[in-house]
């Protein structure tokens, strides 16, 4: 997922192509916003990787179902 050197995970790949695409745009009045999140399930546990360890919980987060059928955590 990660990777280092010349072996580059998905993710720092996938970073790298969205900003080049920001970068590379001339429309003036176009504006961008990015944001993502990064979780690891594990023992059916939903962690926040980025989040700080004392504000974790101890179950981990809670995954749910919206009325529309969208999944969130």
């Amino acid at each position: 997922m990660i990777g280092y050197g010349k072996n580059k995970g998905i993710v720092p790949i996938a970073c790298d192509e969205i900003f080049k695409r920001i970068n590379s745009n001339t429309d003036e009045e176009r504006k961008y916003q990015v944001q993502f999140s990064m979780l690891e399930i594990y023992n059916e546990k939903v962690q926040d990787l980025l989040g700080d360890e004392a504000s974790k919980p101890t179950g981990g987060l809670k995954v749910r179902e919206s009325q529309s059928g969208a999944v969130y955590v």
